[in-house]
């Protein structure tokens, strides 16, 4: 597949690793080894943020500072694509809009440079959208910061569809870059009690993802493994009549998802690979470009994760998942 995001220089693998606990739970050793991993299976498409690990006593930066600090080890800027994210309020604030303003972008841009030891990155997020701010006024901010070279493309994390399309007709009213990509929470599971725990029945009823259908707009969800949801130990616990609660992500069990997990199973089973590698293949097999980030401490589980983009599920086989 064509790379799906415009501006990067590199073609982004298909699964995206995700860094929240990189540095902090994950120690810089156990960090590097999974980095080393991820790339030796054939990944290079690595995911941080500005605020990552801001909720650990001392830990804010960690995530960026430790990826940086690998890169430099490894000596392989030139081989990886990195996206961070800024634009968030402050660690702690009742207030969980997003800091758009020119002043909070090239402050955030420039600290996170700053940790990961670079002079660019791949795709800049806006963590979190500021809806009071006009969006000509955030994509003016960030086309002229992409013209100094500090990033290549960007991408909006957390934005409603109606923002990301309001932003998007402007820069091409204005014949300026547009988001590339959108950064949601999408999974084969869903939160247990939230709106889609046992609706939709049917994914095309999804409208999320029936926007990125019509939009074409690349998708880099995050908990696209719900968690762990669809991993080893809960399969385990499917097998034995989900005896007591899920060992990995209790916030997603429900009747739904327990039917989603059985299903992935029995599809692993018939294809010989594992549940959580059809859970992200189902993300893989959309209609739409999606690379799927997931979350490790463990080197094994990167390189299991990365298995699932050679997996081809057909529409029915997809379908049959989600009911």
């Amino acid at each position: 597949m064509a790379n799906a995001l415009r501006g990067i220089r590199l073609d982004p693998s298909r699964i995206c690793l995700g860094s929240a606990g990189l540095g902090t739970h994950t120690s810089e050793e156990d960090s590097f080894a999974v980095m080393d991993a991820f790339v030796e299976a054939g990944g290079n498409f690595i995911d941080t943020a500005h605020i990552y690990a801001a909720w650990v006593e001392g830990g804010w930066g960690a995530s960026e500072r430790t990826i940086g600090e690998w890169m430099q080890s490894r000596r392989n800027r030139d081989q990886i694509v990195i996206g961070t994210k800024g634009a968030h309020s402050p660690w702690g604030s009742e207030d969980k809009s997003g800091r758009c303003s020119r002043e909070d972008l090239e402050q955030h841009l420039a600290e996170s440079l700053e940790r990961l030891a670079t002079d660019y990155v791949d795709l800049y997020w806006l963590h979190f959208d500021e809806p009071t701010r006009p969006v000509g006024e955030i994509i003016e901010s960030l086309a002229d910061i992409q013209r100094s070279g500090r990033i290549l493309s960007y991408g909006a994390s957390n934005w409603t569809a109606e923002r990301i399309d309001a932003a998007n007709d402007y820069a091409k009213q204005k014949r300026l870059p547009p988001f590339v990509a959108s950064q949601p929470w999408f999974s084969l599971g869903a939160v247990a009690g939230g709106p889609s725990s046992e609706a939709p029945t049917s994914d095309a009823a999804d409208p999320l993802r029936q926007w990125h259908v019509d939009t074409g707009l690349a998708m880099i969800p995050y908990s696209s493994q719900a968690n762990g949801y669809f991993g080893a130990a809960n399969v385990e616990w499917a097998r034995g009549d989900f005896q007591g609660p899920p060992p990995r992500a209790e916030s997603f069990d429900s009747p739904a998802n327990r039917r989603r997990l059985l299903r992935a199973i029995d599809l692993a089973e018939q294809k010989g690979v594992t549940a959580n590698q059809i859970a992200l293949a189902y993300l893989l097999n959309q209609p739409f470009t999606v690379y799927p980030i997931i979350g490790t401490g463990n080197p094994e589980h990167a390189r299991e994760a990365l298995g699932a983009a050679s997996l081809r599920l057909t529409e029915q086989e997809r379908a049959d998942l989600f009911r």
